[in-house]
C-alpha cells in the first residue's frame, strides 16, 4: 500500500463532515412501544476490503452510489462481527484500512408513507472512523469505534414510492497518534526485505485491533413530536426512596409528560407530570449488588407518556427505563453503596472472542455474566474501551458493579 492510505482519510474528511447529519443531543436506547417500533439489521451483510494502492478506489468509483456487488468481488460478512477472523484470507486478517458494507432494508409500508413518523438509523459500533450513505445519499460520520451513532433518514425513506433503502457503509481502521486507542503506520524502505509501499499498524497497547460493525445495527421510528432523553439520579431518605428526573422534548415546545414509576410487578409506586420533578417511593427497595442482599439488583420501571397536539392531530409518545434506587459515595478509606461498604471482587473484561472478534454475542455475553456469578464476582473493569449498552443493563439486572474506563489506553504524553 502507498503513503496515500492517510492521506485520503485527511483529505476526504473536511468534504464530508460538511454533509453529515448525524444526529445530536439526546439518544435513548431503542425500546419498543406503543408509540415506537424497531427493525434489527444484524446477519448477512455485503462486504468489500479495498485492497488498492491508496485504499481510495471505492471513493474514486463512488462504490455507495450502485449495489456494492457491482462494484467487484464481494464477501458475505456476519454483523455484529468484527471482519478479521470470519474469513480464510491472511490479507483481511491483518488489513489496515477501508472496507465497505451494504444491507438492503425492507421497509413496512406506514414507515415509508407517514410524515407523522420519523426513522432513524442507529449504529451501535463501527471501529474505527465510519461513512454512512443511504440510497447514495450521504447521511453521517463518526469518529471513535466504541459508541453507538445514529442518523435521521426520514425525508429519505419518505421521499418518494420506496419500499427498502440500501445502506451502504465505508469503515477506516486505522489507528493514529491522534485516535483512540492511539497507534502509528510506519512503512517499511528496506527493498531487500519488503515491497513498495509495505507498512505496519504499531499500537501501544495488549489487544488486537478488531474492526468492523461491532454491534447490533437496526432501524428504528418515533413520533415527529417524541421524547428524545431522560435523566435520572437517585438517593434515599431513611425507607424513602428518591428519583429526581429530567426529560427533554424535541418536536415542539407545547406537550404534557406523565412519569409513573412501577415496581417489579408492575404497580404503581409513585407518579409526576412535568418535564423535571422528584418521585418519592415509600418502603423503597434498593439496588444491591450481587451478594450483597438477599434480593439484589432490584429495578423500577420508570414510563414516560407524552402528548402534545399538533396540526394533523393529536401525537403521543411512549418510553421506559429501567432505574435501580441507590446511593454511592467514596470516602478517604471506602467505596460506599447505600451507605454500605462495598469490596470490589471481580475481573478485567474483554468483548473480545473466537471467531466473532469484538462482535456483540448473546450467548456469550450471558456465558460470561453466569461464570460471574459462579466465580462469586460482583465487579468488573471495562478494560480497554466503552463497552456495548446491552452489557450495562445487564449488569443493572444481574448486580454487577461496572468499573467504566474510558478508551485511553496507549496514551503517550510528551
Amino acid at each position: 500500500m502507498s503513503r496515500g492510505l492517510a492521506g485520503a482519510w485527511v483529505a476526504l474528511g473536511p468534504l464530508l463532515w460538511t454533509c453529515g447529519l448525524a444526529l445530536e443531543g439526546g439518544m435513548l436506547y431503542p425500546r419498543e412501544s406503543p408509540s415506537r417500533e424497531r427493525k434489527d439489521l444484524d446477519g448477512l451483510w455485503t462486504f468489500r476490503a479495498d485492497f488498492s494502492d491508496g485504499r481510495r478506489q471505492g471513493f474514486e468509483q463512488q462504490w455507495y452510489r450502485a449495489p456494492l456487488r457491482e462494484s467487484g468481488p464481494t464477501l458475505d460478512m456476519p454483523v455484529p462481527s468484527s471482519f478479521n477472523d470470519v474469513g480464510q484470507d491472511r490479507q483481511l486478517r491483518s488489513f489496515v484500512g477501508w472496507v465497505w458494507y451494504e444491507r438492503e432494508a425492507t421497509l413496512p409500508r406506514r414507515w415509508s408513507q407517514d410524515p407523522g413518523t420519523r426513522v432513524v438509523l442507529r449504529i451501535g459500533s463501527a471501529h474505527y472512523y465510519a461513512i454512512v450513505w443511504v440510497n447514495g445519499v450521504h447521511v453521517a460520520e463518526h469518529e471513535g469505534g466504541h459508541l453507538p451513532f445514529e442518523a435521521d433518514i426520514s425525508k429519505l425513506v419518505q421521499s418518494g414510492p420506496l419500499s427498502s433503502c440500501r445502506i451502504t457503509l465505508a469503515i477506516n481502521n486505522t489507528l493514529t497518534p491522534h485516535t483512540l486507542p492511539p497507534g502509528t503506520i510506519v512503512y517499511k524502505t528496506d527493498a531487500s526485505k519488503y515491497p513498495k509501499g509495505y507498512f505496519v499498524q504499531n499500537t501501544y497497547f495488549d489487544f488486537f485491533n478488531y474492526a468492523g460493525l461491532h454491534r447490533p445495527v437496526l432501524l428504528y421510528t418515533t413520533p415527529t413530536t417524541y421524547i428524545d432523553d431522560i435523566t435520572v439520579t437517585t438517593g434515599v431518605d431513611q425507607d424513602t426512596g428518591l428519583v429526581d428526573y429530567q426529560i427533554f422534548v424535541q418536536g415542539s415546545e407545547h406537550f404534557q409528560l406523565e412519569v409513573y414509576l412501577l415496581d417489579e410487578e408492575g404497580k404503581v409506586v409513585a407518579q409526576g407530570t412535568g418535564s423535571q420533578g422528584r418521585l418519592q417511593v415509600p418502603n423503597v427497595h434498593l439496588w444491591w449488588p450481587y451478594l450483597m442482599h438477599e434480593h439484589p439488583a432490584y429495578l423500577y420501571s420508570l414510563e414516560v407518556r407524552l402528548t402534545a397536539q399538533m396540526a394533523a392531530g393529536p401525537v403521543s409518545d411512549f418510553y421506559t427505563l429501567p432505574v435501580g434506587i441507590r446511593t454511592v459515595a467514596v470516602t478517604e478509606r471506602q467505596f460506599l453503596i447505600n451507605g454500605k461498604p462495598f469490596y470490589f471482587h471481580g475481573v478485567n473484561k474483554h468483548e473480545d472472542a473466537d471467531i466473532r472478534g469484538k462482535g456483540f454475542d448473546w450467548p456469550l455475553l450471558v456465558k460470561d455474566f453466569n461464570l460471574l456469578r459462579w466465580l462469586g464476582a460482583n465487579a468488573f473493569r471495562t478494560s480497554h474501551y466503552p463497552y456495548a449498552e446491552e452489557v450495562m443493563q445487564l449488569c443493572d439486572r444481574y448486580g454487577i458493579v461496572v468499573i467504566d474506563e474510558s478508551p485511553g489506553v496507549g496514551i503517550m504524553l510528551v
